[in-house]
Order: structure tokens, then sequence, then C-alpha cells
């Protein structure tokens, strides 16, 4: 086991973490959310974010937007050195804890159809897909997906 490899911690992501998100988000999401948006849904109750800590350095998030008895996940994003050491699977995980303890019933997301590792990833934590939105991104098709949390 490298040190990078080394034990992560899941935190809920503070205000104070806009930045290393933003840089997450610029880095790997297809459409990024601005600073200001992100600061703005960092503090608004009907959002949560979590962070994925290594040491002192942020090496992925999730962020969900609540609504009545339903959470969306807006971005997940796990910086390239720390993939497949299981803390997309971890982020995910914090956020059906907080589903659960909102009375959430269900959880959606959506996944760029060539994202082959992500939705194996969803699929493996109960995600299905529900419907695919063609020429979502682009050229490419997304897929939504749902879990039950109960």
């Amino acid at each position: 086991m490298s040190d990078k490899e080394a034990d992560f911690k899941i935190l809920k992501a503070l205000a104070s973490d806009a930045d290393d998100i933003v840089a997450l988000e610029h880095e790997y999401i297809e459409c990024p959310w601005s600073e200001k948006d992100l600061t703005n849904a960092l503090i608004n109750p009907l959002y949560t974010f979590y962070k994925a800590e290594i040491g002192q350095e942020t090496a992925g998030y999730i962020g969900v937007n609540w609504c009545l008895d339903e959470g969306n996940v807006c971005n997940v994003a796990v910086k390239k050195g720390y993939r497949r050491m299981g803390i997309g699977k971890e982020l995910v995980f914090a956020v059906v804890e907080e589903a659960r303890k909102r009375s959430v019933k269900r959880l959606y997301l959506e996944v760029n159809a060539f994202n082959v590792a992500a939705i194996a990833l969803y699929e493996k934590l109960g995600f299905r897909t529900v419907y695919s939105r063609p020429r979502y991104y682009g050229e490419d098709t997304a897929l939504v997906m749902m879990r039950e949390t109960e």
C-alpha cells in the first residue's frame, strides 16, 4: 500500500472548502459550477457536500440537493491519483446515510453513458438506470439513475 493509499476521511464540506471543490469541478466536471454558486450551495441547508480528505488534501467530493423526499446528486469527482481506493463508494455511502437521516426515499444522479467505470460503481451501490437524456452532454447521452434509500 503506497502513501496515497493511506487512510482517508469523509467529512462534511464547509464553505471554507469551496476553493478545493471548485478546483476539482474545473478539472473533472464537464459543466463546472462557479465558485460563487458552489459557495452558496455549501451554506444552503438544501444542499449537503462531503469531501474525502487524505492528509490536508481534498481527494474527492460529492454534493447533493435535497427536495422533499428526494435527493439529487449534483456532482461527484475523485482526483485521478486517488481513484480505485474506495473513495467514490464512501462518498456515495455518506450521502445515502444523510438521506436516511432526512427520511429521503430516493436518490437520483446523472452520469455520462460513456463513463462505464462510474456506471459500474453506481450499479454496485444499488442505483439503476431509470431513463436516458440523449445529447445531454453535447453529443453524449446522460443516464439518470436512481436508488431507494430504505
